[in-house]
């Protein structure tokens, strides 16, 4: 069990972070961010208020919406950054619900594409063998560890 921990420390430091899931965190990062201080600061603005009343739900359930899935998005890009590969995880189940919460409640069903097509791209990076690979560190490493030299 000791050798193989060395193994698997050593080989852990050989997987470097593939750029596709550091464009893609930061990408979600400061997306989420400019989209936070967006929303904090057209709070108030009477033509976003007027768009969003031709909603399904309060103008305030929408903003508590979003402030809720851009946080969500924010942790679940700085835990990706670190790592955290249960992070991908929640990325993607939050974003299938939000996409839903979407499509039931916004009046104009093709504003939501670009945002679909964004996550879509984004979950294709965070899902690729490269990605999986970095993610999954003992896999990578038991991998390493089997092929012949």
């Amino acid at each position: 069990m000791l050798v193989f921990s060395k193994v698997f420390v050593g080989n852990l430091h050989l997987i470097k972070r593939p750029v596709s899931v550091a464009i893609s965190c930061w990408f979600l990062i400061f997306g989420s961010l400019s989209s936070l201080v967006s929303a904090y600061l057209g709070r108030d603005d009477p033509a976003m208020l007027a768009w969003m009343a031709r909603s399904a739900i309060s103008a305030e359930a929408q903003y508590a919406m979003l402030f809720a899935s851009l946080g969500i998005t924010l942790v679940a890009a700085l835990a990706m950054l670190q790592r955290q590969r249960g992070a991908r995880t929640v990325y993607l189940v939050w974003g299938v619900i939000d996409i839903a919460l979407s499509l039931a409640t916004v009046p104009l069903k093709m504003s939501v594409l670009p945002g679909v097509l964004t996550f879509v791209v984004i979950c294709a990076f965070l899902f690729s063998p490269k990605s999986n690979a970095w993610f999954s560190p003992r896999k990578a490493a038991n991998d390493a560890c089997m092929t012949p030299a």
